[in-house]
């Protein structure tokens, strides 16, 4: 049996985090108590000085409180446990004689113990003491809830704190209290935000409950509330991430942020829904510096949220400084811009459909045309965003779903504008769709009903979907792309060769298609290896019925050599840049002379035939 104190209590202001000093006190007023328990009024145990060996002690006093009810007023009484152990169960009460917890004393059984000893009146009167200063205890605590609660409540009112059992500020009250601190230089110079993230609290959701995940934020606001230095404040953001401004330099906040760490690794840990599993709890924490000068404030917490998800990156449980030298945060701290960016690009229509063209060469037989469909950002200026950076925002920050629903929807509208046009006429439109896609249970059906209903041809579309992110969930994927094929769509596998694929997968994937990533089709004019995984590949393909497209074709020479290696397509600059998708619908270009290419490679490859021996 354990002798060291457990305070059952998950709060960090808990009254009943205090016992732990009158446990002496009592042992030595009543030398043969052998364990202390404090039930709270409605008879909850709360702290307790040993673990319960069983469930006699809980019920007794389950029947004092009951019996407290029909007998207002009963200083308590005492009760035999198993073992011949007297345990008695006395009332704390308040000034109004309202009851305010039950204090269990066990004894150590014995056959010398008299009649006196047994009475309850004779042991109260012992521990009267230890029993009045933990009633005073209570109190006050009681009292500073109440002060608290009423604060919290008034600021609720006006709006100015979460009212989610944190008491700290909201985002707006927040961020209008950091504009103003920061504009006022007259009494603090140097200001230095905190990003503040618990980890892995939809884990603790899904495993232990809701009710805990909300006792984790509980202990979580209160611990930064209470360790906050002068003049500084904090608010819930959303969810589980906090931030904070302290009148302090980098240094000085980061080792701040780290005690705050250190804190939170301290706390007790929480008790789970599956008996004796226990609920561990640490968090991940960003520091920036405050530019007051800049004019832009939320630049600043912004940078340190991006240091936030760097230490998130990075392992959890740590504390990451935002250092404008970091490539790796500096691309993060991009990459917040421009998703934030691209939720308002959706909303507000500047988004656009750019088409790039697929073209067969000579000797694909009964090959017809494809466009790829590209995704491009403007900027306020018009600019287009660099598509690099806009694929990599998208990916953090789990936009790649909704910004795949934007592409169906819109190519699909463009399409049916143009339908009589289309009808009839031997071409196809390529779509790429994300691996963050495939994961959601929804797009799936999504997806087959707007073609269904489109009104379409669905010979018209190819759906493009990487090796690498088909990997990842082959179950899902397959499923999929068969769907797709019933309707009569063709299934691309993009950036084919860079993944972990095994034959034995490909070949049970309906791919219709296989695009050769342009690492090898790159190189192939120079690189012998790269030349012989790209005929490879071309012949795999058509042993499997698949047709082959060689990415990244950038010139004459690149071009007539993937179309000798046996590539049936050919996509890049020397074949056709993205134009906008309006466009090409409005007037469709003629296919470039791609057997031109393949003529040259033809009479290169004669003439060396020719000089050889």
């Amino acid at each position: 049996m354990s002798s060291e104190p457990r305070n059952i209590s998950s709060s960090i202001s808990s009254p009943w985090g205090s016992s732990d000093p009158y446990v002496q006190l009592v042992r030595c007023l009543l030398p043969r108590a052998s364990s202390v328990s404090l039930f709270d009024a409605a008879g909850a145990l709360r702290w307790t000085s040993e673990t319960l060996s069983g469930p006699d002690l809980p019920n007794f006093v389950a029947e004092v409180v009951a019996a407290a009810r029909a007998v207002p007023g009963r200083p308590g009484e005492m009760r035999m446990l198993g073992g011949n152990q007297p345990a008695y169960l006395c009332w704390l009460r308040g000034e109004q004689q309202e009851p305010l917890a039950i204090v269990a004393v066990v004894c150590r059984a014995g056959a010398e113990l008299d009649t006196e000893a047994r009475n309850f009146s004779f042991a109260q009167s012992l521990l009267r003491p230890a029993l009045e200063c933990l009633r005073r205890d209570l109190l006050v605590h009681a009292t500073i809830e109440k002060l608290q609660a009423r604060v919290s409540s008034l600021d609720r009112q006006g709006g100015l704190t979460d009212g989610a059992a944190t008491g700290l500020y909201t985002r707006p009250e927040f961020e209008q209290r950091v504009r103003v601190a920061v504009a006022d230089t007259s009494k603090v110079k140097q200001w230095t935000a905190l990003y503040i993230n618990a980890d892995q609290l939809h884990v603790i959701n899904d495993s232990f409950g809701m009710h805990v995940g909300d006792s984790v934020l509980s202990q979580l606001g209160e611990l930064i509330r209470t360790r906050l230095p002068p003049d500084a404040f904090a608010a819930r953001i959303s969810g589980d991430r906090f931030a904070a401004l302290v009148p302090m330099s980098l240094d000085g906040a980061e080792e701040f942020a780290e005690s705050l760490r250190e804190g939170v690794e301290r706390l007790a840990p929480l008790p789970g829904s599956r008996g004796d599993s226990r609920v561990h709890i640490t968090i991940s924490v960003g520091v920036a510096s405050i530019d007051a000068g800049s004019g832009e404030v939320m630049h600043s917490l912004a940078a340190a949220e991006t240091a936030c998800k760097a230490a998130k990156d990075r392992g959890r449980n740590r504390v990451e400084v935002y250092q404008s030298n970091d490539a790796s945060l500096v691309r993060r701290f991009a990459d917040i811009n421009i998703a934030g960016r691209l939720r308002e690009a959706i909303d507000a229509g500047h988004l656009r459909l750019d088409a790039q063209l697929i073209a067969p060469f000579a000797k694909a037989v009964g090959a017809r045309p494809h466009f790829e469909l590209l995704l491009r950002m403007l900027d306020e200026n018009g600019h287009i965003v660099t598509f690099d950076r806009l694929l990599s925002a998208a990916n953090r920050y789990q936009l790649m779903p909704v910004i795949d629903r934007w592409v169906v929807e819109t190519a699909i509208a463009m399409l049916q504008q143009r339908a009589a046009q289309l009808e009839g006429r031997q071409i196809a439109f390529a779509i790429n769709f994300s691996g963050q896609s495939l994961h959601d249970e929804e797009f799936s059906d999504f997806l087959i009903d707007r073609l269904r209903h489109s009104g379409l041809s669905p010979g018209l579309f190819c759906f493009e979907l990487t090796e690498n992110a088909t990997m990842t969930n082959t179950v899902r994927a397959e499923a999929l792309m068969r769907r797709l094929r019933d309707l009569g769509c063709g299934v691309a596998l993009d950036d084919f060769g860079t993944g972990l694929s095994s034959l034995s997968f490909l070949r049970q994937l309906p791919v219709t298609m296989l695009k050769i990533d342009g690492s090898f089709v790159r190189d192939v004019v120079v690189d012998p290896r790269a030349e012989s995984m790209v005929r490879a590949i071309a012949q795999l393909a058509h042993s499997m019925s698949m047709s082959t497209v060689a990415e990244y074709v950038e010139s004459r020479e690149i071009g007539a050599r993937v179309a000798l290696l046996g590539v049936d397509y050919g996509q890049g600059f020397a074949i056709g840049r993205p134009t906008p998708l309006a466009e090409i619908l409005v007037g469709l270009p003629p296919l470039p002379a791609t057997s031109a290419l393949q003529n040259d490679a033809a009479a290169r490859q004669a003439g060396r035939e020719r000089a050889s021996p």
